[in-house]
């Protein structure tokens, strides 16, 4: 495979590998997006679900957040409200798409088992047909770096095949953790991308540290992920503008714009902001058109 992510179509991602989705990724040298959205949510347009709209604004992949692998479906809202199956949203977005698992103890906090790591959710989440795990904390889920190297390990014993992305984007209830030493234990665990907050959205992520954090994910073999989950992605444009290019600048693999605008995803003027600041508009318009 030797097309970079932006020019990849749902053809090419029925027959790519996890080395094929790593080395697109890495072709493409910083401009590759990533857009998350809450599937529980009613979108804010009727008819196309959320996962449509960031394909629509120029996502490469997409992560389905609040996806329950039990019970799995999509919302949409066209007269009622209805769940779409995931082989109808890959086939509408033409795109990767992903789901979270988090590490979290169910005796603990409050979250349904579908959406947790273990050995049977990412067997189900491998038959439902979704290219990528992430595995990190949702806000207030107390999920630490610690927990996250656990579950790696358990996705990795379910399939060598699977992508995983790991770690977190913000505290999640459990405070932000800046420890680089973890991300070499990530990649002999069975990671591939490592995630980070992007700088200026979590206390003292500046560009420096956001660099440091992105060199020690490349001296582990691994792709970088800087990502902005603190409800920052509904901010004016020009935020999201400077927080993509400090990102790309700090040696960002992916960049990513969080959930936390109108129907569980960002204003889509900002996933196109992003995604223009990253690759330029001929790169993005042709990602935002091409869905075949």
């Amino acid at each position: 495979m030797n097309k970079r992510i932006f020019d990849i179509t749902s053809v090419d991602i029925a027959n790519m590998s996890r080395s094929d989705v790593v080395e697109s990724i890495r072709r493409s040298e910083g401009r590759t997006l990533m857009v998350e959205n809450v599937v529980t949510f009613n979108p804010p347009y009727d008819v196309v679900s959320g996962a449509e709209i960031a394909a629509a604004f120029g996502a490469d992949l997409i992560t389905l957040n609040g996806f329950d692998v039990c019970y799995p479906g999509v919302v949409v809202t066209d007269e009622g409200t209805k769940a779409v199956r995931i082989e109808t949203i890959k086939k509408y977005t033409g795109r990767l798409l992903g789901c979270n698992l988090e590490p979290v103890d169910q005796d603990i906090y409050d979250i349904p088992y579908g959406r947790t790591v273990s050995y049977q959710n990412v067997e189900r989440a491998i038959e439902l047909g979704l290219d990528y795990i992430m595995i990190t904390g949702n806000p207030g889920y107390g999920v630490t770096q610690e927990a996250i190297l656990e579950a790696i390990k358990v996705v990795r014993d379910v399939s060598a095949d699977i992508l995983i992305i790991a770690g977190k984007m913000h505290g999640g209830g459990a405070g932000n953790d800046y420890n680089l030493g973890i991300v070499q234990k990530f990649a002999d665990a069975g990671a591939d991308i490592v995630m980070f907050p992007a700088p200026y959205t979590t206390p003292g992520v500046t560009p420096e540290l956001a660099t440091e954090m992105m060199k020690a994910a490349h001296q582990a073999g691994l792709l970088g992920l800087l990502a902005m989950g603190t409800s920052q992605e509904t901010a004016c444009e020009s935020y999201i503008e400077t927080v993509a290019m400090a990102s790309k600048a700090a040696g960002a693999d992916i960049v990513h714009i969080g959930d936390a605008g109108a129907g569980g995803i960002a204003c889509p003027e900002n996933i196109m902001r992003m995604g223009i600041t990253i690759r330029g508009r001929r790169h993005q318009y042709k990602r935002m058109a091409n869905r075949r």
